[in-house]
């Protein structure tokens, strides 16, 4: 093309064009969903610092060993949202607790004070972690499975419950 070939441009109009930003939206889980993650992670904190101990205290006495079952069953069903394992757990906490109760009334004829305030105080951190778990059974039991399985993948920011 030579230059007289080539139109002139009298009046040049600017396109204008919106350009609209819309926000993603962000897919807030139901309450109950929330809840139910926080617990579980409280659950699974809870147990592991409990199996922790009672396989050390399977060093000095084997029968522990075979006790940190419960709390492995009830990591396991915190974390993988399985009310099976999260009701075994839950059963080992009640009879743990019902079995320390015992103990400690056989041990009360011959008082030693540092012994009944510890007892009466891992009995009152058995009846803490006792709540928390059934906090937990709760809010799991509400779940249909389809929430649970989608529960399993989820990924949620969320914070321990401690009471």
């Amino acid at each position: 093309m030579t230059n007289q070939e080539q139109a002139t441009i009298a009046h040049a109009v600017p396109i204008q064009s919106t350009i609209r930003v819309i926000p993603s939206e962000v897919n807030e889980p139901p309450l109950n969903i929330k809840k139910t993650f926080s617990y579980s992670k409280s659950v699974q904190l809870f147990a592991i610092i409990e199996a922790f101990f009672l396989i050390l205290f399977g060093f000095y006495q084997p029968w522990y060993f075979l006790q940190a079952i419960g709390p492995i069953c009830g990591y396991t069903g915190a974390k993988k949202f399985n009310v099976y394992l999260s009701y075994f757990y839950f059963s080992y906490l009640i009879v743990a607790f019902l079995s320390k109760i015992f103990i400690l009334s056989l041990t009360l004829p011959n008082p030693d004070s540092f012994y009944i305030f510890l007892s009466f105080f891992t009995l009152f951190i058995d009846i803490w972690i006792l709540k928390i778990s059934h906090s937990f059974l709760h809010y799991l039991q509400g779940l249909t499975a389809d929430e649970r399985n989608n529960l399993r993948h989820m990924k949620i920011i969320t914070t321990y419950h401690y009471w």
